[in-house]
């Protein structure tokens, strides 16, 4: 009988199921156009490249401290003073970490008892839900609609408040929908959380990406800064989701605990990529301006060509990097038709399920316009409606 392991797993990870993100056959990557992926298609600039090659001859191949590198902290603190209005940071609430998702998965450890249900709002990002329950709390999901524009309503995130809520996940821009979360809807969460005494997880890694100047994030709001763990990241901003690097914005305590907690993993990020996201913070303004634009017109390319497609129909993202497809009409659920695509067509995007909606699917506009073009070539020319289906 061949062994393979698995009476060994953990009870909890035995039936895990698959993640979302599904890697590509070796054998079949020439032939698949991958609109699955966020991970921009264009390098590091050089600038940073190059600064960071210099600072590893200089020497910053060590351990940093385990709250990062000092430097980058207070060029953090300095971005967020400088960028948005009323946010005042301290340097022991900053906590350099390896990326957004090892970021949040930190912060519901550190705040999280068992049995504590946390709010997540509908289209997500589907890390959250695997989070909270690996921090052994319970997600508890409050759905948007593109009707409302994606808007959050008071009246349906109150209703799925108990006394055993800790706090709620936020996302804006949003990853699928790409929607910008209006002062209205921050403020709905902000007099919520005060009113219950809640935590707000603000997921901020795409403030880059705001293509309507819409972006506020609630940390500024009234109130908020002592309820609020800011989660960013340098993946999308600067095209560097190889370093693997991003940082927590929280109250001292929390930081406090998020540290003792990695001392015990990681102990500290990469001091090589610390220092580079040094150096991205330092020229922002020109990365921001080299990579921005670019993806705002695949975008915008990709909204015009999937609302010309029969069936398909699409929310305007104000930020982000992705599309939200609704497939409602094509009477196939979400994995029926990334199936249909994959196995059809050759074009790869994400089931919208995952998502928290089982009739959308997501792609990400990160391949050139080129690319582009011939996906949606394929998707027009092959569409459902177009098959008599």
């Amino acid at each position: 009988m061949k062994m393979n392991g698995s009476k060994y797993l953990a009870k909890r990870f035995q039936n895990k199921e698959e993640t979302t993100f599904k890697s590509i056959d070796e054998s079949e990557k020439n032939q698949i156009i991958n609109l699955g992926i966020g991970d921009l298609d264009i390098h590091t600039d050089k600038i940073i490249i190059n600064s960071a090659f210099q600072d590893a001859l200089n020497g910053h191949t060590h351990y940093t401290d385990p709250l990062g590198d000092l430097e980058l902290r207070e060029e953090i603190i300095k971005y967020h003073k400088t960028e948005f209005n009323n946010y005042n940071v301290n340097l022991d609430e900053v906590i350099v970490l390896s990326g957004a998702c090892h970021g949040m998965y930190l912060a519901l450890q550190a705040t999280l008892n068992e049995g504590d249900e946390v709010i997540v709002i509908a289209p997500f990002f589907p890390v959250y839900v695997d989070q909270i329950k690996e921090a052994k709390g319970n997600p508890v999901i409050v759905h948007t609609t593109i009707e409302n524009n994606y808007q959050i309503i008071k009246e349906d995130l109150e209703k799925a408040i108990t006394n055993k809520t800790k706090g709620i996940i936020i996302n804006t821009p949003s990853n699928p929908t790409g929607v910008c979360y209006s002062l209205e809807s921050l403020e709905i969460v902000s007099e919520l959380a005060k009113k219950y005494d809640l935590l707000v997880y603000a997921d901020d890694i795409y403030d880059f990406y705001d293509y309507s100047n819409s972006f506020i994030p609630i940390y500024t709001l009234s109130g908020m800064k002592e309820r609020t763990i800011s989660v960013c990241s340098f993946s999308k901003n600067f095209a560097m989701t190889g370093w693997r690097v991003g940082y927590n914005i929280a109250p001292k305590a929390i930081v406090d605990t998020i540290r003792k907690i990695n001392e015990v993993i990681v102990y500290s990020a990469s001091a090589i990529s610390q220092r580079a996201a040094l150096a991205a913070l330092k020229n922002r303004k020109h990365v921001k301006n080299s990579v921005v634009p670019l993806y705002k017109e695949r975008v915008e390319y990709s909204l015009n060509r999937i609302n010309n497609i029969h069936g398909l129909k699409a929310f305007t993202p104000q930020g982000g990097i992705y599309i939200f497809i609704d497939i409602s009409e094509t009477n196939l659920n979400s994995i029926e038709y990334s199936d249909y695509l994959f196995e059809k067509l050759k074009v790869k995007v994400i089931p919208g399920k995952p998502f928290g909606d089982d009739k959308a699917v997501r792609i990400a506009c990160s391949n050139s316009l080129e690319v582009l073009k011939e996906a949606f070539d394929r998707i027009e020319k092959n569409s459902i409606n177009n098959m008599g289906r």
